[in-house]
């Protein structure tokens, strides 16, 4: 059983990420996986160079964060390039990891579920929500982003009420009701239908 777990910025997916593995539920984060293979990924760092040179990397072969950001963000056909190139590469390498977990139920967290196609490698879909302004107010005080970037980067995510309406299952993180009774109830249920499933 593959879960994703998705949700716009803010909504709180990382903790209940970080809930269900200590639970038992192995996660692949999509994030932090991508930022390892565009610096570990042969085929990503030739073609990266390809498109914007060789100053993608500094010296020590790190990633150029600010330069590839400045290359990125001016231009929206750049954003697209950087995308279809690293996503399928990503999915391929959640896909293999999913292989090798010893687990009847393994978890992906992803912000974008759809637009990186990893939802076709998944079985279910949990979107991790909570209101809007609680969300803005969360990631302003995580990140130290002004009110005006995390709305712009919200804006570029698919909306909580579509990911609501495609989702199998939801958790409101409105930060009054405890999440982790939620997260424990979730888990004994996936783990049932994976249990139900290997033994028929």
């Amino acid at each position: 059983m593959k879960l994703a777990i998705t949700g716009s910025i803010g909504s709180g997916k990382s903790v209940v990420s970080r809930m269900m593995n200590v639970l038992g539920v192995p996660v692949y984060d999509c994030d932090s996986n991508a930022k390892r293979l565009m610096v570990n990924d042969e085929f990503i760092v030739s073609e990266l160079k390809r498109m914007f040179g060789d100053d993608c990397y500094e010296d020590d072969g790190t990633l150029n964060r600010q330069y590839i950001a400045s290359c990125i963000f001016t231009d929206k056909q750049n954003i697209k390039r950087v995308n279809s190139l690293v996503h399928p590469v990503v999915k391929r390498d959640f896909e293999l990891w999913a292989t090798k977990q010893d687990s009847n139920v393994v978890a992906v967290e992803t912000a974008i579920l759809y637009e990186s196609g990893i939802v076709e490698s998944v079985d279910k879909v949990l979107v991790v929500w909570a209101e809007k302004e609680t969300a803005i107010r969360r990631t302003i005080e995580r990140s130290g982003m002004s009110r005006l970037q995390v709305e712009n980067r919200l804006k570029n995510q698919m909306s909580t009420d579509d990911l609501l309406l495609l989702s199998d299952y939801s958790l409101y993180n409105d930060g009054d009701e405890p999440l982790l009774p939620q997260v424990i109830e979730l888990v004994e249920q996936l783990k049932n239908i994976s249990n139900f499933a290997d033994s028929n």
